[in-house]
């Protein structure tokens, strides 16, 4: 019997390349209320600090460096951009 792939599996790959070119460990959480459900992440974990990288009114971008430089911050965008042409598609 195949197992099916999660959707958390599936946006996690979808994360890999940006968490590789960022060189950080990134996660997605949807907000829930006052509360947050991670719902993709990827990377290496060093178990440092987690700064807010991205945020709207529905999804937070985690990353375990802040990013400041413009490169970084373009990817990010990015990334947003294409994250969510693939949520509205599930």
């Amino acid at each position: 019997m195949v197992r099916e792939t999660s959707d958390f599996e599936k946006l996690s790959e979808f994360l890999k390349p940006y968490a590789e070119k960022l060189n950080t460990k990134v996660w997605i959480c949807k907000k829930v209320g006052k509360r947050m459900s991670c719902i993709a992440r990827a990377g290496s974990e060093n178990y440092s600090e987690a700064f807010i990288s991205w945020e709207d009114e529905n999804y937070v971008l985690f990353t375990e460096r802040e990013l400041v430089n413009a490169v970084d911050r373009e990817l990010v965008d990015e990334l947003m951009v294409s994250f969510r042409k693939l949520i509205d598609k599930t």
